[in-house]
């Protein structure tokens, strides 16, 4: 499916445990701390809807809602929980609400495989 439509794997990293709903997990929406869930900053980027910027609040709305400081990032030693609570690891209520910071790991083409493509492709030969 194309990433347009908002379906297929175009989306999955973009949203915790690789996919899924943020409106559709109510424990996520019920722990969430920030203002805005993951779901909600997916349809902003994924296609890009300045509307949607806009609907948030704007950029410093966002950040207002995400307690981030825009000219400096997150707090070194961050500490924010539900209602209130200190979690014992800093980024904790992050990493609950929007998933690790990381990208999934890349196929790999093995010299083999573009090899094969290479002389498959038409625009290489004579």
């Amino acid at each position: 499916m194309s990433p347009v439509t908002g379906g297929g794997s175009e989306r999955s990293p973009l949203l915790p445990g690789g996919g899924g709903s943020a409106h559709n997990n109510g424990a996520l929406r019920s722990n969430n701390p920030f203002g805005v869930d993951p779901e909600q900053l997916t349809d902003m980027l994924d296609p890009k809807d300045p509307e949607k910027l806009l609907d948030l609040g704007g950029p410093d709305q966002i950040c207002k809602a995400l307690l981030v400081d825009p000219k400096v990032g997150l707090k070194q030693r961050e500490q924010v929980g539900s209602g209130g609570d200190h979690h014992a690891e800093p980024f904790q209520a992050r990493r609950e609400v929007f998933g690790r910071n990381t990208l999934p790991e890349a196929h790999a083409v093995t010299f083999l495989q573009l090899l094969i493509a290479a002389y498959n492709d038409r625009t290489l030969s004579k």
